[in-house]
């Protein structure tokens, strides 16, 4: 079986759940009180990331495998359930994203940020971001995989949006180095 943009899109996934576990790490260090944790623009770029490339391309993507599935095959009611989940997430994790990069922008510009009002909502980030990978994973990829055929990978690539990846592409954008060298670092 050749490529097929699920597994570009499951590579993504794995990308995505590495930046959540770094994020993570420096969440668990913030609630525990390490002042020196508190690197305001390595958080910023975690975000920014999710705003950048899973919310504008990964996402839509997404969206039109779901659409041509649809259209070429009948859905079980658990898969019609989830891919109805799957939908709403899409359409509020980028409301998150945007939320918690205005607090950490608020932080970086001097605004008084509560660190636990800052940790609970990275949580929530990250806790909203690897619940919606679980459903993708767990329940709708394995029955894309099996149901859909050539033609319809063909079509959904056509359909789909354009854009790389900026951090795991075939190169980091400058806006994305240092965060790619900490990311490096993170997983020696």
């Amino acid at each position: 079986m050749t490529k097929t943009l699920l597994d570009v899109v499951h590579a993504d996934h794995r990308n995505m759940a590495v930046l959540l576990e770094l994020l993570r790490s420096d969440v668990d260090a913030l609630r525990g009180g390490d002042d020196q944790a508190l690197d305001i623009e390595r958080l910023t770029d975690v975000v920014d990331y999710f705003g950048h490339y899973p919310d504008r391309v990964h996402h839509p993507r997404e969206e039109t495998m779901f659409a041509v599935f649809r259209e070429h095959h009948e859905a079980s009611p658990e898969l019609g359930n989830a891919l109805r989940r799957v939908h709403e997430q899409h359409e509020t994790l980028p409301k998150l994203t945007v939320a918690v990069s205005e607090m950490l922008d608020a932080a970086a510009h001097g605004s008084l940020v509560l660190r636990d009002e800052l940790v609970t909502q990275l949580d929530h980030f990250i806790e909203s971001q690897l619940e919606h990978l679980d459903l993708e994973e767990g329940l709708i990829f394995p029955e894309l995989r099996e149901k859909m055929n050539a033609q319809d990978w063909l079509k959904v690539e056509a359909l789909g949006p354009q854009g790389r990846d900026p951090i795991f592409g075939a190169e980091v954008e400058a806006e994305y180095r240092n965060l790619y060298r900490r990311l490096e670092a993170f997983l020696s």
